[in-house]
């Protein structure tokens, strides 16, 4: 009995055993199993991300693709993304440096979503076109003088053979001459004496000529005193009739840079221009210059070859009346290869404080890239030379003759006389007089702060306050307190 159990206990504990190790090899198996199949998972997941990353760089080449065949209308900026997020493929940099390449052969005037394969074909075909069309204008011309220089041969020719003609002729008729002057040689020996008593004759009525010519050239000086008294006195009513413009325009805007801040003008170093030149904008459109209200105001920032510079935008203008191509540009203060030269008269007072500013004036006007040639000061003297260079004479207020003191009366008629005199040498010159006022109105145009009374003048309108920004300073409506806040609306 004993024994059996003994048996029965073995056989229980060999069971185990064997139970035991087959769960271990069980388990190493499936620890085996799942560890394969995570290390076949992890390849997996990153041939994926790989292949994810594939087609997000196939997806952006082919946007790229796309945007340079011109599918689809894409920016500047998301152009440029779209070129980073290829960056490292050599072909498709290579093919960028080609597409940048054949895209320069487009103009400034094309827009950046026209520049693209699929418009460049008839961008080139209409440049072909249109140079086929100079081509053929010039072969016609050159037939059209061929055909003149043809027929101005044969002119020529036929004149020679005439030539020709005529001095065979000059020839014959110089030897009929010769036979006809030995035979009038021979009769003026015999009408010798005859001659000489005519001679005596012509003499004295040569006399008489001479005395007649004598009064006739006398009269003829007399007239000729009168004539130029006229002459002059006409020039005189002319330059007292001429006009006292002193705007004009010189030049237009090729094309405005987006989004408007810059501009391309007409002028260059062929016309002397530099930066720092500044100019007013008026609408293409106008038709008086004087009365165009003014756009903006454009500075020159880079002359970039013989008629073209590039200007910046420094006076804002309208979202109505943006500016454009076309439009009218002038300056009185500048003028292609000189300098402007001016002259200042009296007492000019920019800013209403009642005083000179005299110094002033010459300042604004020497920064705006002028010259000022000559002043005449309030007591009349000439600084400077006034000549037929200065291209206008700006002229203060006359002062006033009823007020004052007998001696301060004198002195303002006398400079009174001396500004007339002055101003008539200048229109006999050729020079424009024009106003202060009007010579202030343009310097406003340029930048308003040059009129601004300063000193006792002052004005409060000119100085406003200046609003304070949210978040910044103690004025932060965001930190008031809830009771404050609440005092303010209930007001």
């Amino acid at each position: 009995m004993v024994a059996r159990d003994d048996s029965v206990i073995r056989g229980s504990l060999i069971a185990s055993l064997i139970i035991l190790v087959l769960s271990l090899a069980l388990n190493f198996f499936f620890w085996k199993w799942g560890n394969t199949q995570a290390l076949d998972s992890e390849a997996a997941n990153q041939k994926l991300t790989t292949v994810n990353e594939s087609l997000r760089k196939m997806d952006s080449q082919n946007q790229l693709m796309k945007a340079m065949l011109g599918k689809g209308e894409v920016s500047e900026a998301s152009f440029a993304l779209l070129r980073e997020s290829v960056g490292g493929d050599a072909d498709m940099e290579s093919i960028e440096q080609r597409f940048v390449q054949d895209m320069a052969y487009f103009g400034p005037e094309v827009d950046i979503a026209n520049r693209n394969y699929t418009y460049l074909p008839e961008f080139l075909v209409n440049a072909i076109r249109a140079r086929n069309d100079q081509y053929g204008q010039a072969r016609e011309e050159v037939a059209t003088m061929r055909t003149q220089a043809d027929s101005d041969v044969d002119n020529a020719r036929k004149a020679q053979q005439e030539a020709e003609k005529t001095r065979d002729g000059s020839i014959a008729k110089l030897d009929q001459s010769t036979i006809e002057f030995n035979e009038d040689r021979d009769k003026m020996k015999k009408a010798g004496e005859e001659t000489r008593d005519s001679l005596n004759r012509n003499v004295s009525d040569f006399q008489k000529f001479r005395k007649l010519s004598t009064d006739e050239k006398t009269q003829l000086l007399s007239q000729s005193v009168g004539m130029k008294s006229t002459i002059e006195t006409q020039r005189q009513e002319l330059n007292r009739l001429r006009s006292d413009k002193f705007e004009y325009v010189q030049g237009e805007i090729q094309y405005v840079v987006p989004p408007g801040e810059l501009v391309l003008i007409n002028l260059g170093s062929s016309d002397s221009l530099r930066a720092g030149v500044q100019f007013g904008v008026i609408a293409a459109d106008a038709m008086n210059l004087q009365e165009a209200p003014v756009k903006a105001t454009v500075e020159v920032i880079k002359v970039l070859n013989a008629n073209s510079s590039q200007a910046r935008v420094i006076g804002s203008p309208s979202y109505r009346n943006p500016l454009i191509a076309g439009d009218k540009i002038y300056s009185p203060f500048w003028a292609p290869g000189r300098k402007v030269r001016i002259a200042l008269a009296g007492d000019i007072d920019i800013d209403g404080d009642g005083r000179s500013d005299i110094d002033q004036l010459r300042s604004m006007i020497e920064l705006a890239d002028a010259e000022v040639a000559a002043v005449i000061t309030s007591s009349g003297a000439l600084e400077g030379k006034l000549d037929s260079s200065v291209r206008f004479l700006v002229v203060g207020e006359q002062p006033d003759l009823g007020n004052g003191s007998t001696e301060a009366s004198e002195q303002n008629a006398q400079l009174v006389a001396k500004l007339g005199e002055i101003k008539a040498k200048a229109i006999e010159l050729g020079v424009t007089v024009i106003p202060a006022w009007k010579l202030q109105a343009y310097l406003k145009t340029i930048n308003d702060s040059v009129t601004t009374p300063l000193g006792s003048a002052v004005r409060g309108e000119d100085f406003p306050p200046e609003a304070i920004r949210s978040g910044a300073g103690r004025g932060n409506n965001e930190v008031l307190s809830e009771i404050y806040r609440n005092q303010v609306e209930g007001q």
